[in-house]
């Protein structure tokens, strides 16, 4: 009897295996849309870009690839990730480097509203599954997040956080069919859908601030990129209502990042105050920027990138 069970959950836990197998070979196999940037950062090697785009969801959506080569005649990659961290976006950046060569410039979006949050959570963390077997990206994980292991070598912890929209990615991925929101992704930008959000009933400004341990990321992320040759530019992207709608301390926010750039010796612009993005029209959301505002930005980043670094040593390499 007891040889019975015994077999007959090894049978289940075969089955589960091979389940599981099919459903992350399915999810890499994407073409377009988030797991594509996924298996560009995680699972493939020797990609070469000049700049990487870096940062949260903000990142992802309002830095557009396209228009910056189109200004800088460089090659660029956005790698922003939805609710990344100053921790996250360092443990990324470490990952992509022992891959790919690292990139010669790094323009990491950091946003003063957000840096009082020292909680490391790892927005739609089943994304990472598929790329476990990346001993990098695993280790990384596993230190923010103790069950990562438990994830990698078991499937009835792993699966039931993968259903209905994990196995709709593998069957696109083995069909070869895009989904609906894969062809709004651009070399790593998302393109964020117009949304008529209602401007009049705007977020409860709050007194924020930069938090100790976010500071120190900060200082580690700028620290690692000087090790691998890169150059750091901080950026804080439009909010719409310019910021003060979300903190109303902004200023003394803005002055502290201000303060954290002089200190590491890189450049820190702060779009947030910048009339011009003021337009309901260019966003989403308050805190997102839609196509027609992200082009807009990244032609303006793209022309200050130009006055900063054209002419220095990097930028012609």
């Amino acid at each position: 009897m007891i040889r019975k069970i015994v077999s007959y959950l090894l049978v289940f836990v075969c089955l589960l295996l091979a389940y599981r197998w099919l459903l992350y070979n399915g999810i890499r196999q994407n073409k377009q849309g988030i797991f594509k940037k996924y298996n560009e950062l995680f699972l493939e090697k020797g990609n070469s870009y000049d700049v990487l785009f870096m940062g949260s969801s903000r990142a992802e959506m309002h830095f557009n690839p396209i228009v910056f080569d189109s200004i800088t005649r460089l090659k660029s990659y956005n790698a922003g990730i939805s609710g990344a961290s100053p921790r996250i976006s360092l443990a990324h950046l470490k990952i992509y480097c022992s891959q790919h060569p690292p990139p010669k410039y790094i323009i990491l979006n950091i946003d003063y509203f957000s840096l009082q949050n020292d909680t490391d959570r790892l927005n739609d963390f089943p994304r990472y599954f598929p790329y476990l077997r990346n001993s990098k990206l695993l280790n990384e994980l596993q230190l923010m997040d103790h069950r990562f292991l438990s994830f990698y070598y078991n499937p009835l912890h792993s699966l039931p956080y993968t259903q209905t929209d994990y196995l709709s990615a593998s069957l696109h991925g083995w069909c070869s069919i895009p989904g609906k929101y894969d062809t709004l992704m651009h070399k790593g930008y998302q393109t964020a859908l117009n949304r008529n959000f209602n401007a009049a009933n705007p977020p409860a400004p709050s007194k924020l601030f930069i938090s100790a341990k976010n500071r120190a990321y900060l200082d580690s992320f700028i620290h690692f990129a000087n090790t691998v040759n890169s150059c750091v530019f901080l950026v804080t992207s439009p909010v719409y209502g310019q910021g003060t709608l979300s903190a109303s301390n902004k200023n003394l926010l803005v002055e502290h990042l201000t303060r954290i750039a002089k200190s590491n010796a890189v450049p820190y612009l702060n779009y947030t105050d910048s009339i011009g993005f003021n337009n309901r029209l260019y966003y989403s959301d308050y805190f997102h920027l839609n196509d027609r505002g992200a082009n807009k930005f990244t032609k303006s980043i793209s022309f200050a990138f130009n006055n900063i670094y054209a002419g220095k040593p990097l930028f012609n390499k």
